[in-house]
């Protein structure tokens, strides 16, 4: 395979380290490497504090490819091995080292600064936590980007750009926790998304209890604190509990806009959305344009299959 390739290359090449100057307020991109390296540590100095490394904010992708190091996260102690990849912001209280009892180190390594790359990297972590096994998609990416910016000339900055956002998209698509791997729900959240689908379901979908149901009141039919149902849910349906409920109303919404009959207004109230202009923007954010437009358009459902008695007043109707 190509990516093994590369990564072969590298290892092959040895321990190197690259630092990218590219002119940060020169460029304002929202995501660029700052530097990638390939290293093997055997060495108990090797050690990084996440509170010792300066007030400028940057963001780590550090791939173990053999050996292991330690991480210090939040009051855990985590074991980087073969596979997992770790994922820190700077400044932040956290540290990793290489401990002298350990085979030795080895890893790729990319650093990366920008608004928007800090963000998806705080939105990886606070989702799948620090430490993900990601498919080996991501390290092929990876080491593409380490071995592109390794060899000179170093590309410009919208290139460079591009080699760091992909690796991040490419996490948020391949990386379940390192130690949570995907599985069937457990009863708290099985519970939980079964009163979800019964209030979005039901015809009409259930307003009152839509409108009452976040992830907290989730947690809540759950059993479970937001913080551990969060992790649960995560670790069960592969998304943020926040993100699936609001995914699941707007495939309802849609299922619902395709009934030409009923009105934008009333798709929105049954869907618990006390305010039709709040439910339209959170449809154009999910689908690209407005519920109008989507129902005009007529290319995302087939306007032959209409409900089976058309003299018959369907329940939304009666919301108006």
């Amino acid at each position: 395979m190509k990516g093994n390739f590369v990564l072969n290359r590298i290892r092959t090449g040895g321990p190197a380290m690259q630092a990218v100057p590219l002119l940060r307020d020169r460029y304002a991109l929202p995501v660029l490497p700052s530097g990638v390296g390939y290293d093997r540590v055997a060495d108990e100095r090797y050690r990084w504090h996440g509170l010792e490394r300066g007030d400028t904010p940057f963001a780590i992708v550090q791939h173990t490819l053999a050996g292991e190091g330690w991480l210090r996260f939040e009051g855990r102690r985590l074991r980087l091995g073969p596979g997992d990849c770790m994922l820190v912001t700077v400044p932040h209280d956290h540290s990793y080292w290489w401990q002298a009892d350990g085979a030795p180190w080895e890893f790729l390594f990319m650093s990366l600064h920008g608004h928007e790359a800090l963000r998806l990297q705080r939105l990886l972590i606070g989702e799948r936590g620090p430490v993900v096994r990601p498919r080996p998609v991501a390290l092929e990416i990876l080491a593409a980007g380490v071995a592109r910016l390794l060899a000179p000339p170093l590309p410009d900055a919208g290139e460079a750009s591009s080699l760091a956002y992909r690796l991040l998209m490419t996490l948020h698509d391949a990386a379940p926790s390192a130690t949570d791997r995907p599985t069937a729900p457990p009863t708290g959240v099985a519970r939980a998304l079964e009163h979800l689908q019964a209030a979005l379901h039901a015809d009409p979908p259930d307003a009152a209890r839509l409108a009452e149901l976040d992830v907290s009141a989730l947690a809540r039919l759950a059993g479970l604190s937001r913080a551990h149902f969060t992790r649960r849910f995560v670790r069960a349906v592969g998304q943020a509990p926040g993100e699936y409920l609001l995914q699941e109303r707007m495939r309802r919404a849609a299922e619902l806009l395709a009934r030409r009959e009923v009105s934008v207004k009333a798709v929105a109230l049954s869907l618990g959305f006390h305010d039709p202009n709040y439910f339209a923007k959170a449809f154009r954010r999910s689908f690209g344009v407005s519920p109008r437009e989507f129902r005009s358009s007529g290319m995302y459902f087939d306007a032959r299959r209409q409900p089976a008695d058309t003299g018959s007043r369907h329940p939304l109707l009666n919301r108006e």
